[in-house]
């Protein structure tokens, strides 16, 4: 086929020995499948932080060691020290399920056979950071899992396969977090057996249709809503800032910031300015923008959920404005 390298693996009738990194449920579900097919996997290597104790996902050290996988947790994946302990275990494949770090040359030359990512975004549309946030931000309908090679590159390796995320209008960004760790590890469980000896065709990524969103181009510290623009966007931005237990978005009245748990929104015509209380409908405040209403569900203060007999109390009434 046209565009499309063949990738040529060796002794395909042996178990094949891994290396993963990662961290979070997409690589403690990923890690079985891996072993299912009779592969050793000779290394895990979690991401820094990892302390083995689960929170508000599982543990990929803790499941890695349970599973009797060695284990190496480096700060640095690319220092030199670590490059030589990874080759010591001669490894074909390496494998990358959202390891924070950018691989380079020097390491991304030791598996034989490659090193392969599942991407969080649709290729090349969503390279870099924060491909969920910025679906959502951008509006988009449906957004997708990538799993490709890894170059020296950041996420601009070539394409072995994809699959499909739909966006619906409730979602946020932990909501889309989950769809695409369960379409990531389908996606993965699809075609490692195919992957691991060699019977797959991958394409390359057509660099004339590649976004690339840098660790700068969102900042999840700015969480105010700013009312000037259509609803639609300021919901798309505050949808994509729910991320429990980490982040919501917020609202100030007066010297109060307050989160915003659940809210909605319509294109309901209204003459009031934005950031403008047009009415309370309990347990809902409606709120003018620009090309309609942003309906507040449940807010929180002090991470205590406000309760209707508390909405008047905190001004938060028919006339007031959001700043």
């Amino acid at each position: 086929m046209r565009g499309y390298a063949r990738f040529v693996a060796i002794d395909t009738t042996q178990p094949r020995r891994v290396v993963v990194l990662g961290k979070n449920r997409l690589a403690v579900e990923c890690l079985p499948l891996i072993q299912s097919c009779g592969d050793q996997i000779v290394l895990a290597m979690p991401e820094p932080g990892d302390d083995g104790q689960a929170g508000w996902q599982p543990s990929f050290r803790a499941s890695a060691s349970a599973a009797g996988v060695p284990i190496l947790q480096p700060e640095d994946l690319n220092a030199q020290e670590v490059i030589d302990a990874i080759s010591a275990t001669n490894p074909e494949f390496l494998l990358s399920f959202q390891a924070g770090q950018i691989l380079r040359r020097a390491l991304l030359s030791v598996p034989i056979l490659g090193a392969w990512n599942v991407h969080f975004g649709s290729l090349p549309r969503y390279r870099g950071v924060a491909p969920i946030a910025w679906a959502i931000i951008n509006g988009e309908r449906a957004t997708g899992v990538t799993l490709h090679r890894i170059d020296p590159g950041v996420d601009s390796g070539a394409i072995l396969a994809t699959g499909d995320v739909p966006i619906a209008r409730e979602d946020t960004g932990r909501s889309l977090y989950e769809k695409c760790t369960d379409a990531g590890i389908q996606l993965f469980g699809e075609w490692w057996p195919r992957l691991r000896i060699g019977a797959v065709e991958t394409r390359p990524q057509e660099s004339a249709e590649a976004l690339y969103y840098n660790r700068h181009s969102i900042d999840f510290s700015v969480r105010a809503i700013s009312w000037r623009s259509d609803c639609e966007a300021i919901a798309n931005h505050a949808r994509a800032l729910i991320f429990p237990p980490f982040q919501y978005p917020i609202i100030r009245l007066g010297s109060q910031e307050l989160e915003i748990r659940r809210f909605s929104w319509d294109r309901q015509p209204h003459r009031g300015r934005p950031g403008e209380i047009l009415a309370t409908e309990p347990p809902t405040i409606i709120v003018g923008a620009p090309g309609g209403r942003i309906l507040l569900e449940e807010l929180a203060s002090d991470g205590q959920v406000v309760l209707t007999p508390d909405h008047a109390r905190l001004g938060l009434v028919a006339g007031a404005i959001l700043s």
